[in-house]
């Protein structure tokens, strides 16, 4: 593995409090600039699923997939966000585990804490992330985003707040 410096590892800490700023701020246009052109987001549905496409997912956008959402989010009549959710994330425990000697890639783990108000309904979202990150001229992108929920294998109504 290569090693990590201090200051790459601050900008990269850098890098996901700003992606979790975009959410919150409903950016969505900006967040979906994160990714790269074949990047991917994936909530898987157990902890211990390895990939994404040999069993059902909560969510596995392609970058497709995904410009699809962002458009959906934004669309003021989108009856699945009437009203508009208020969120607030919390991002920590943030660890460079691994660059990949070959492509570079850097995969990052965190943790995060989300409260989502609707409606005069608060719903809070807790699990643990899994970003790889390559490094582009404007610092980073994000190649693949996983997000393991803590109660995935539970009861989930209607999910569209990007985790």
């Amino acid at each position: 593995m290569a090693e990590i410096g201090n200051s790459e590892k601050r900008d990269i800490e850098r890098f996901l409090y700003n992606e979790a700023e975009l959410l919150d701020h409903r950016k969505f246009d900006d967040w979906l600039k994160l990714f790269t052109d074949n990047g991917w987001y994936w909530l898987p549905i157990k902890a211990d699923q390895e990939s994404p496409l040999d069993t059902v997912s909560i969510i596995y956008d392609d970058r497709k997939l995904l410009e699809t959402r962002v458009r959906r989010l934004n669309n003021v009549n989108i009856h699945a966000e009437s009203p508009p959710p208020r969120t607030s994330r919390i991002l920590g425990n943030i660890r460079v585990e691994d660059r990949n000697p070959e492509t570079g890639a850097i995969s990052v783990m965190s943790r995060f804490q989300l409260v989502e108000f609707r409606g005069e309904r608060q719903r809070i979202f807790a699990g643990s992330m899994q970003h790889s990150l390559v490094q582009v001229s404007t610092g980073f992108a994000i190649e693949g985003k996983r997000v393991d929920l803590v109660n995935a294998e539970g009861m989930l109504e209607g999910i569209t707040t990007l985790l």
